[in-house]
């Protein structure tokens, strides 16, 4: 992308090592503790059902709709308003995916754009000329996150581009005025799917795309 460099850093997987005698014995005593628990286990999911039957749980009232509270992205170029939407409104498998306290963002633009339509994760990058998104693009159900690129848009041009995808990773960005620095590390459920466990990606954005056209 023109104006714009990204230098990628990537740490190498350690290879696993083999078990020690310590962690075996742990794992054996671990089975016995299990197999010692097993009666009580068992007395505490009957005195479960006995308690539910003679106590039945009173019905629910119904939760109301939490509030829309729309968000400014500050800039003066492209008015863009957005507001948190949790995965457990979406689908439940969206929910196990990306947690309770995880949630994705709507974006609303003042002008209608394509590239805007759909859920983003609440990763994002502000700049005077544009802003740094991951787009979560679904499969038609909406149950599972196909592809989660970070993507730039540029405000002026009103178009997007793809630059990465971060699926499956966890990210965490340093900021320093027009260069900026994201650290992604691979999340525990799908370490086995990268040769990498985490790696980082310095961006660095020109004049032309930091500041502002003299104009403003």
């Amino acid at each position: 992308m023109e104006g714009l460099t990204i230098r990628k850093k990537v740490t190498p997987r350690a290879k696993p090592s083999g078990r020690n005698v310590s962690e075996a014995l742990s794992a054996g005593l671990l089975v016995l503790l299990l197999i010692a628990f097993i009666p009580l286990i068992l007395l505490i999911v009957l005195f479960t059902i006995i308690w539910h039957k003679v106590f039945p749980e009173k019905p629910t009232t119904p939760t109301k709709p939490r509030p829309v509270v729309m968000h400014e992205v500050v800039n003066d170029l492209f008015p863009l308003r957005y507001h948190y939407v949790l995965g457990e409104d979406i689908s439940e498998e969206v929910a196990a995916y990306f947690e309770e306290d995880e949630p994705l963002i709507l974006y609303q633009p003042a002008a209608e754009n394509p590239f805007f339509q759909g859920y983003f994760s609440d990763f994002k990058i502000e700049y005077p000329t544009g802003i740094f998104v991951q787009k979560v693009n679904f499969n038609d159900a909406l149950t599972e996150a196909v592809s989660m690129p970070l993507c730039f848009f540029n405000y002026a041009t009103q178009e997007a581009e793809e630059l990465i995808d971060l699926k499956g990773y966890n990210l965490f960005a340093m900021e320093r005025l027009n260069h900026f620095t994201i650290t992604a590390t691979v999340q525990d459920d799908s370490a086995e799917e990268f040769s990498a466990t985490d790696f980082e990606l310095e961006i660095t954005l020109t004049d032309a795309l930091y500041a502002l056209p003299k104009a403003y």
